[in-house]
């Protein structure tokens, strides 16, 4: 990765001083580190050759850093150089900070060069590129639901990204072992997620009556970053499974009671017509005395 962002650069740079007629030419340019990280520091050298025939004065290198995430750091964007004789190199010396807020990826930076050539001022305009790399930082969490033992449940893992930047083509992995078995497939694709943001991987699982209340379920995840570099993780996730008794007890799941709700309608049937019956008697008893 780190030789492709160099080529690239070298390439951007060439661009605008392809025609070899030019007096003042960019030979290469060097960066320590060649990747920033958000807050870090770059030191930037760009090498300048004078191939003509005469010598260049007044030679102004100006990085032009008002549209991108970066910042001088102790020094200024602009470089000057007295004078350059022909066939002679000189260098124009940079110190750059990417800000705490860049987001990884690679930033196209317009580079102006202004000279005196026979008294004649020029202007060369070219690009350089400067890469931001931030490693992702990539948690997963099951999400708050009642798992029971012995019956179908859906395991939901929320994937959060917690980094700069973005990330593409996440897939969420995961297998079976002794105490539970999967329903559904092993691998949830999910794809980007942007910084500062979740999604959800939802797997149908069956726990066996027979686990601890307390199990760890293995969880690899494969993504890239904005560069198109590829990670992988494994990460074990806790999961906490109850008895359907436990549930009950601890105020988890509600109690069936269904049958005792039947069993109150009956009494109350029974009651009504035992009232009922004991009232015909005394309306009886009653006629009887009367007559």
């Amino acid at each position: 990765m780190k030789k492709q962002v160099i080529l690239m650069l070298s390439v951007m740079l060439l661009i605008s001083f392809i025609n070899l007629s030019s007096a003042l030419i960019i030979n290469s340019v060097d960066m320590k580190p060649d990747q920033i990280s958000p807050g870090g520091i770059s030191d930037i050298k760009i090498e300048i050759e004078n191939n003509g025939e005469s010598t260049l004065d007044d030679i102004s290198v100006l990085l032009d850093l008002t549209s991108s995430p970066f910042a001088p750091f102790d020094s200024a964007t602009e470089f000057g150089i007295d004078e350059l004789k022909k066939n002679r190199v000189d260098y124009a010396e940079f110190s750059i900070t990417a800000l705490e807020e860049a987001t990884p990826g690679i930033y196209k930076i317009p580079v102006q060069i202004t000279y005196n050539e026979n008294g004649v001022i020029k202007t060369k305009n070219s690009l350089i590129a400067i890469s931001v790399e931030s490693k992702p930082i990539i948690d997963v969490v099951v999400e708050e639901r009642l798992l029971l033992k012995g019956q179908e449940n859906q395991v939901n893992l929320r994937v959060l990204n917690k980094g700069l930047g973005d990330v593409k083509f996440l897939e969420v992995e995961t297998e079976g072992s002794t105490y539970f078995s999967l329903l559904s497939p092993n691998s949830v694709y999910i794809g980007g997620i942007s910084s500062d943001d979740y999604d959800t991987a939802q797997f149908s699982v069956y726990f066996n009556e027979n686990i601890p209340n307390t199990i760890y379920i293995p969880v690899k995840i494969f993504y890239k970053d904005n560069l198109n570099k590829e990670y992988s993780e494994n990460k074990d996730i806790q999961l906490r499974v109850y008895s359907r008794n436990d549930a009950i007890n601890l105020g988890l799941l509600s109690r069936n009671n269904t049958f005792i709700y039947v069993l109150i309608i009956i009494v109350l049937i029974i009651i009504y017509f035992i009232y009922r019956r004991i009232k015909k008697r005394r309306k009886k008893r009653f006629a009887n005395q009367n007559d």
